[in-house]
């Protein structure tokens, strides 16, 4: 019996360290591939460190936590403006290719701080504004049909359509923003290999998210005066900064496109969005809510005067039905 206790005890042993080793070994692999995806020469990320990555993170969920550390790590101890913009890329790119879960780990583990970006050494303005686009785009995830939506902390079963048509459509313009504030200095050093891969994963996503804003802003342009006032105040506002921003993303992709920084990528045609197109939906509001007003007066205008006459009537019939009553009554009271 004490035999048959002691053989299973090192078996349990032997199966945890067993265990134990095997999971060192993934984290080995994974520190190994993060090395290999962030050298220094100016040379793209190999698609099979990726890929590989990816497959060990997702055989070992909790080693998603080791990998936001490596790469937290690495930006921290490099003073190598092309290591860093490796990582950055590298984070990027698992985030493109990583599942619904592994987007949501990495996005906590950013919220959380265990995900660092620290680029406090770098004067580089385009690693500096990359790093503030992934600090955004960590708060996305690629949805079933391929498109990026914005992650959302408290969303209701109750919450109205339109109100999380405006809250998508306002994110959108906050990605924008940040995927034009990565538009490379025309005097830079680098229009490296890695760069440019960089930006190309930039414009194919704010395409995307460009795409997403034009059909919440049919929607919206579509529905407007079913809003109530807040929202419709909120919508306005889109609109308003719509107006300042599209002109500027046109400006972008023509930039971008006269540089030859994403050449293989087929470019949007940006609508700009201007004041009389404003001016036209307020109008509309205003039109709208002043004929549901005068709607709901003329119906209690109909409605009152039936309601008066009506009971003035049956007033007006008892009143008469009583005085011939007391006559008669009267006249036989006489007789």
């Amino acid at each position: 019996m004490l035999v048959r206790v002691k053989s299973k005890l090192w078996a349990a042993l032997g199966s945890s360290e067993a265990r134990h080793g095997g999971r060192m070994k993934l984290l080995v692999r994974i520190q190994v591939a993060v090395a290999q995806c962030t050298g220094h020469g100016d040379v793209p990320i190999e698609d099979r460190y990726v890929d590989e990555i990816l497959f060990l993170v997702s055989n070992a969920p909790v080693s998603a936590a080791f990998l936001s550390r490596r790469i937290s790590a690495r930006l921290a101890a490099t003073r190598d403006p092309v290591v860093a913009l490796k990582a950055l890329l590298l984070l990027h790119r698992l985030l493109r290719g990583g599942d619904r879960r592994f987007e949501r780990e990495i996005g906590t583990l950013w919220s959380s701080g265990e995900l660092e970006m620290d680029l406090s050494w770098c004067s580089h303005s385009f690693l500096v504004s990359y790093s503030s686009f992934l600090g955004d785009r960590m708060g996305w995830v690629i949805n079933h049909a391929g498109m990026l939506e914005p992650i959302r902390a408290h969303q209701s079963r109750e919450e109205e359509e339109a109100e999380s048509i405006l809250h998508m459509m306002s994110r959108c313009q906050v990605f924008l923003d940040r995927a034009m504030d990565c538009l490379p200095q025309e005097e830079t050093s680098w229009p490296s290999q890695v760069m440019q891969s960089a930006v190309d994963i930039i414009l194919r996503e704010s395409f995307r998210v460009y795409r997403s804003f034009c059909d919440g802003l049919a929607i919206l342009l579509r529905c407007s005066f079913q809003l109530r006032k807040s929202s419709g105040d909120l919508a306005l506002g889109i609109l308003k900064e719509a107006c300042i921003q599209t002109p500027r993303l046109h400006e972008f992709y023509e930039n971008c496109k006269r540089r030859n920084l994403g050449r293989i990528l087929d470019f949007p045609s940006v609508r700009i969005i201007t004041i009389d197109q404003i001016s036209s939906m307020r109008q509309h509001q205003n039109e709208v809510q002043g004929n549901n007003v005068e709607e709901s007066e003329a119906s209690r205008t109909r409605f009152l005067p039936k309601l008066e006459t009506k009971i003035t009537q049956v007033w007006v019939a008892f009143d008469e039905e009583d005085s011939t009553t007391s006559a008669s009554s009267a006249g036989e009271s006489r007789g």
